[in-house]
This record gives structure tokens, sequence and C-alpha cells, in this order.
């Protein structure tokens, strides 16, 4: 069996292969209402567990989230960020920081942090009525998505979309990586889904609810411009994941935004939208340094 715990860019679901529909929904239950500790890594990475002592601890500071955004200064309400990371912080596997971490000023590059965000409006976990609608929403149902940034030094370089391609996954030798391009698009978007049939049942392999969609769009020039990646399960909470690069905007910054499969549609509003909020985290450095944040006036309830 093939089991993931981490979601990731190209495993993007908490359930082996072989498993069945019982366990999967056991496992999103498990994930969504039990456990309590959401880790949002670069690209929308999410494991479940304790975060280490400088993600804790810039999460309760007293004051917000400042630093360079892959070229641009940003102020981020404490509040909203969530597991910020700085070029050189230890993360989840390196060796642990002997002494205080640096002082972080608008020239302390940012490397990852996530943050949640409401679709359409846009709300973030400003104010405890913000939670506590996030709580009140099921996986069916929920307008809210989670935020990945990947910058500074794990940026991957202009030009990652173009190798983000499914060409590898085309040519693999395994079937659940053996895609085919479909001849229809969808929303605009190019469709590739698993061609051949499963070994093990004999049905087709792009039915397989283990199996995921990938959708990319590209611009005139033939350039990966987004791409989506969705659980091929059979209801509307599946889980998709979409990236892009906002290298457009002048910034080396990496996005990623997962959200359930009922908002596919608004594609292209979703990454409009999401990378406006982004642009807004801009500051001015010459500013007083204490200067009221109007994303930060009622702190939210602090996490458990």
């Amino acid at each position: 069996m093939r089991t993931n715990l981490i979601h990731h860019d190209d495993q993007i679901y908490f359930f082996g292969r072989n498993s069945k529909d019982l366990i999967f929904q056991f496992v999103v239950f498990c994930v969504l209402t039990i456990f309590p500790w959401k880790v949002v890594l670069a690209d929308g990475a999410v494991i479940w567990g304790f975060e280490p002592s400088e993600m804790a601890a810039a999460y309760r500071s007293p004051t917000d989230v400042v630093g360079d955004l892959g070229g641009m200064p940003v102020k981020i309400s404490r509040h909203v960020a969530e597991y910020v990371e700085y070029d050189g912080d230890p993360g989840f596997s390196g060796p642990p920081r002997h002494g205080p971490p640096p002082e972080r000023t608008y020239a302390s590059r940012l490397k990852s942090f996530g943050f949640d965000v409401r679709f359409p409006d846009m709300a973030m976990l400003t104010t405890r009525e913000m939670v506590v609608d996030k709580a009140n929403h099921n996986i069916y149902n929920t307008p809210w998505m989670s935020i990945g940034i990947s910058s500074g030094e794990i940026y991957p370089g202009r030009g990652f979309m173009n190798r983000l391609t499914v060409i590898e996954k085309i040519e693999n030798r395994y079937w659940w990586n053996d895609y085919e391009e479909l001849p229809k698009k969808y929303l605009g978007l190019t469709e590739y889904r698993l061609k051949g049939t499963n070994p093990k049942t004999g049905r087709p392999a792009r039915e397989d609810q283990d199996a995921k969609v990938i959708y990319l769009f590209f611009d005139n020039k033939k350039n990966i411009i987004t791409r989506i990646d969705c659980s091929n399960v059979p209801h509307e909470a599946a889980p998709c994941r979409q990236r892009w690069d906002i290298g457009s905007h002048g910034l080396s910054v990496k996005v990623s935004a997962g959200y359930r499969r009922g908002f596919l549609q608004d594609w292209v509003v979703i990454q409009e939208r999401v990378t406006q909020v982004i642009l807004n985290f801009r500051a001015d450095p010459s500013a007083a340094a204490e200067t009221p944040n109007p994303s930060a006036e009622t702190p939210a309830t602090p996490r458990s």
C-alpha cells in the first residue's frame, strides 16, 4: 500500500492506494476535526503535529511579521501569517538554533508561511468572528482556502511552472502515473486523466477514487501559468491544490491555494484575488514601526 501522510505537490491525499471510501472518510474526519495542529509548509504541503519553537514564537509574538517577500517589503498581521520561516531558519529538519533568533527587519528574507482566506470576500482570520465562521463550516461547504507561500532560498526559480508538466507522468511505467491529455478543455483548462486500467480491479484507471486529475493552463506561448491537481473522490469536498508564480509582478514568489473541488469553476478569480491579497501585504519600511495594522484590529483567538 502506498500511504501518504504529507500533503505535497504530487501527493495530495491522506490515504493509501487500496483504501476504501470508509477509510478515506475516517481520515478526513480525523484531519479536520480531531487533530488541532495544522502545519502549512512550502508549496502548500500540509503535515500534522507540532511546529518548531521558532514558528510557534513567531505566531505568538506581540509584533506583526515583517520581511522581504520575493523582493517586496511586507508587513503581515501576526494573526494571519502561520508557520513563518525566514532564510536560514532551522525549520523542521535542520539542527536547532543556539541562542535567540535574529531581529527581523524588512531586509529579512521570508522563506515560507501560510494563511487562510475565505472565498470570495477574501476575509482572513483577523477577528474572533472569522475564527468562529471557519469552525462552523464542514469539508463539504467550507468557503475557506489554505494558502502556501514559497520564496527566498526555496523559491524554485523563474520558469519553474514549465517544469511542473505531466509529461513525465504520461510516460511513467506505473499505471497510477500514466496520464493522457483529453481532447476537450474543461473550464478553459487542459485536462489530464489516467489512461488504461487498474490491474487490480480491471476497471478504467481514471475511475479510481485514489487517482487525481491534473489541469494546466497555458498562455499563447505555451508557458504553463497555472497547475491544479484535484482528488478523484466522488464528492465536492475532494481537495484541489492550485499553483502559480507571481513573477509577472516582479516578485520571486510561488503560491499554492488549497480548496474543495466545488470551487474549481472559480480558479481564475481565485488566482487573481489571492495574488492581490499577497500584493496588499506590501509595506513602506520608512513608515513608523508601530503604525496600526488595519488587518489586526480585533485579535483572533490564539490557537490552543
